[in-house]
């Protein structure tokens, strides 16, 4: 029998439910004693993609109308998988937030307080736990801000972080550079008696927003001929003018067609990499789960126009997550309404794939993954269900140099549908936002205890501890700028 006809004979009876019954037998003791019958997974990261730049999650501020689906390639994804409408990050910077999808602790579990500052060795990660069970495991980057001193490269056997384009003072490769060395890796170190784990990272929408023809101006207007038409122009002046309440509308329509290129450029990659992989038969029996470490603040937040890093509104922190089983039994053809968090991911991959959960400290989601009745409830008030914990990263004026770094800077939890913000720590005031739902000053209170237990929880501060050209590349890409003092006295 082949190792196909092997790790279909399992998902078979799993869906008929004959587990129980053959549990004692000689045939069951020969399918779980195969570690090579695992699917295997892919796990696609697109930094700086906020949710709703993806079509199948509705529209971003300033959209054009009338233009093709942004997504073709993940809306269908989604539509015979599960798409999580209320995904979370912890955190809007790449290696915070990477650490949290792979570790499945939240910032002040694993302590990374943004790009720059190395993953504790001591932290078990998703990567080690899978090569532990069997797993050939291969990672390709399309960033430096997750280069191998940083970390993560631990349990890999591959970490292809081989970056060809200095762009905006970081090393980074285009999403058609990913993919080439992806297939390329799978085609080297594949190996016929274990199952793969693919880790695959685009870092393309980051600004600057210059994807290449034709999602360059595929949703701009091809009348505009304002400042930013030039590729590359910075976004700094026009962030000011928006917090002054002084710009176009037509230059912010213009770069959200620009970001929105972006999307759809990696859109079409992650395209061509699935088709690729089901070609080599590696989705014949496989889940594919596709997120995004964080989001982008465009013209929806003045304050913090065109940057993440600096706030935790929804732009920033609400991620997609599209999981697909091919040969896994998952639930399908669903839409999760309840939300859920990026430390929860690594240990609801763990059971997705069979395992013992191992990884984290908080909780999974398996419950919204696994077949059968969904329990999609919030739970809220009396069951505040799966609170998220977010914070900001970048410091601007309210970095602590004492504390937990970012213990100063904005925070957020959201719970049911409400959620909460400030920075108690500078007397800043709480904001008060319902996503959801209308204003409830009833679970203002309960709001507020949450977010500070969270704080009271917060690590020790860290030092930096970064070599001058990490530092160097953070601060000409903003994470590391202190110069704006045009922070607003409360939060957005």
């Amino acid at each position: 029998m082949k190792v196909s006809q092997h790790r279909k004979l399992a998902v078979n009876l799993s869906r008929l439910g004959l587990r129980s019954v053959i549990r004692h037998s000689m045939l069951w003791l020969l399918l779980t004693s195969l570690s090579w019958a695992a699917p295997n997974l892919v796990l696609i990261s697109m930094d700086t993609t906020r949710a709703d730049a993806l079509s199948c999650y509705g529209t971003i501020p300033d959209a054009p109308s009338g233009a093709p689906p942004v997504s073709p390639n993940l809306d269908a994804l989604a539509n015979d998988g599960i798409r999580f409408q209320r995904f979370y990050a912890h955190a809007p910077t790449t290696l915070n937030s990477h650490t949290s999808m792979f570790s499945g602790l939240d910032p002040h579990g694993h302590s990374v307080v943004r790009n720059g500052y190395v993953v504790d060795p001591a932290i078990p990660t998703l990567a080690q736990r899978l090569q532990t069970a069997g797993y050939s495991t291969v990672a390709i980057l399309g960033s430096a801000a997750l280069e191998s001193s940083m970390g993560l490269n631990r349990g890999f056997d591959v970490y292809d972080d081989h970056l060809p384009h200095h762009v905006a003072d970081i090393y980074q490769a285009s999403a058609d550079n990913v993919v080439k060395r992806a297939l390329a890796a799978v085609d080297a170190h594949t190996d016929d008696t274990a199952p793969l784990f693919l880790f695959v990272h685009f870092y393309d929408a980051h600004a600057p927003y210059s994807a290449p023809p034709p999602y360059l101006d595929r949703y701009t207007d091809p009348s505009y001929d304002g400042a930013w038409r030039q590729a590359n122009a910075p976004t700094r002046e026009l962030a000011r003018a928006i917090f002054n309440q002084k710009a176009d509308p037509a230059h912010q329509r213009f770069l959200a067609g620009r970001y929105l290129g972006e999307v759809s450029y990696v859109d079409a990659q992650i395209g061509v990499l699935l088709d690729a992989l089901t070609k080599r038969g590696l989705l014949d029996e496989a889940l594919v789960v596709v997120t995004a470490a964080h989001g982008e603040s465009l013209a929806d937040e003045p304050q913090f126009a065109w940057s993440h890093g600096n706030d935790v509104g929804r732009g920033s922190i609400r991620v997609p997550l599209i999981m697909h089983g091919y040969g896994v039994a998952i639930a399908s053809h669903s839409v999760v309404e309840r939300q859920a968090t990026m430390s929860g991911l690594a240990p609801t991959l763990e059971r997705t794939l069979g395992l013992d959960r191992t990884l984290g400290d908080g909780l999974d989601f398996w419950d919204l993954v696994r077949p059968g009745p969904l329990l999609d409830e919030h739970g809220w008030p009396e069951h505040p269900v799966r609170p998220a914990f977010s914070e900001a990263t970048r410091p601007r004026l309210y970095e602590s140099t004492t504390d937990w770094n970012n213990l100063g800077l904005y925070r957020a939890v959201r719970a049911g549908g409400w959620g909460v913000q400030g920075a108690p720590s500078y007397n800043l005031a709480y904001a008060f936002y319902a996503d959801d739902h209308g204003e409830h000053e009833g679970v203002r209170p309960t709001l507020m205890r949450m977010l500070n237990r969270w704080d009271a929880e917060s690590p020790a501060h860290r030092a930096p501890q970064m070599p001058p050209s990490t530092q160097k590349a953070l601060e000409a890409l903003g994470y590391l700028d202190a110069e704006d003092t045009e922070l607003p006295d409360t939060p957005p």
